[in-house]
């Protein structure tokens, strides 16, 4: 397969050059390439360059504006045989922005079906790398899950799939991507706070869990464990941040002390809708709380990930939950049967939900903030 040099609006997609390596070291210097570019050298030398460019790996090419670099785009495990390939990229950090690395992937890839005959193009992450899954996503491939030790998000591209120049994903997606690139928030509910579970909430987490009516509502499996509250803590809620999954969040009082849980979860059948859940410790109850937190985060959800509605489901019967959801605004839409698995068993739920529009007075949560950015 011979490199090809293609021209996309301003910019010059082209094989690397010896001269190249200064570029390509000083783009190597930035934090966010040494984070996801899996193998890439730490520290990374001017040597490490001239070696990238000689050893002359896979079908490799700059992407340049004028004659300064701005990225890379590249073609990978190539298979002439099963025509199929593997689309790699990145961005210089002075170029994030402007969506280089989309406009040149969307040609390369023009070139690799229709020149090349390739079939399929597939693509990876690791999952946590938002920026790249948010170009891929606008070039048109197809998620098709999560590859575990070291999760990764896989995804494939058709002919047919590939998107036209201009496409772009909902607002939705974009805004989850930004903040679930970037650190989990710190949102404001009246006289408490909503924050990352910390290690410190151990104690605290296993009693709410070993507490009756949560295992009761929530299916918990005892005993509920120290070591089960760090694996939570620790593992469990990161994983389903960085991964855009599930935001969880500990509610605490005015002294730090932890009062219970409230978690927003994405539904992924529809990335403007996602899901609440939430849970007090016993001697948190009777007191507003939940409403309080459920209120917080349901604003938050709004403001910042452009969710158009959220949805509560709870077991026919928890009508402390259902009391909740009313107080925190969101109308009961009815009983679907079956719709809820608790515990391993099927079992009749509550549905309510709460829309964009009827969020007015909610209270507005301080956002997690991402620079632009552009994958890598």
């Amino acid at each position: 397969m011979h490199p090809p040099e293609l021209r996309v609006d301003e910019l010059h997609v082209r094989p690397w050059q010896p001269e190249d390596a200064d570029a390509i070291f000083r783009a190597c210097q930035d934090p966010v390439l040494q984070r996801w570019l899996t193998g890439l050298p730490s520290p990374y030398r001017l040597e490490d360059a001239e070696t990238f460019i000689s050893a002359g790996t896979g079908l490799h090419l700059g992407i340049f504006d004028e004659e300064d670099l701005v990225g890379s785009v590249a073609l990978n495990a190539v298979d002439p045989a099963g025509r199929t390939a593997a689309l790699g990229y990145w961005s210089a950090p002075w170029a994030r922005g402007r969506r280089v690395t989309e406009r040149a992937g969307r040609a390369l890839l023009l070139w690799a079906f229709d020149e090349e005959g390739l079939t399929r193009i597939d693509w990876r992450a690791t999952v946590g790398n938002h920026a790249s899954r948010l170009t891929a996503l606008r070039l048109g491939f197809r998620m098709i899950g999560t590859r575990p030790a070291p999760d990764t998000w896989t995804a494939a591209l058709t002919r047919e799939d590939l998107t036209l120049p201009g496409t772009d994903v909902a607002s939705s997606v974009r805004r989850t991507a930004r903040t679930f690139g970037g650190e989990h928030p710190t949102i404001s509910a009246e006289t408490l706070t909503l924050r990352k579970p910390a290690e410190r909430d151990v104690p605290a987490v296993v009693a709410c869990r070993n507490d009756p009516e949560v295992v009761r509502w929530f299916g918990v499996r005892l005993p509920y464990t120290a070591a089960d509250a760090l694996r939570h803590v620790a593992v469990t809620v990161p994983r389903r941040w960085s991964g855009g999954e599930e935001a969880v969040f500990a509610v605490v009082d005015r002294d730090d002390a932890y009062m219970g849980s409230v978690d927003l979860r994405l539904t992924g059948a529809d990335p403007a809708v996602g899901e609440v859940g939430f849970f007090v410790a016993q001697s948190a109850r009777g007191r507003g709380y939940a409403v309080a937190a459920v209120r917080a985060i349901c604003g938050w959800a709004f403001d910042t990930l452009g969710l158009a509605r959220i949805q509560w489901r709870a077991e026919v019967g928890n009508e402390a939950s259902r009391r909740v959801a009313q107080k925190a605004g969101f109308t009961m839409e009815g009983l679907q049967r079956q719709a809820l698995v608790i515990g391993g068993e099927r079992r009749d739920c509550w549905t309510a939900s709460l829309l964009r529009g009827e969020a007015g007075s909610l209270p507005r949560g301080e956002a997690a903030s991402l620079p632009r950015g552009e994958a890598v």
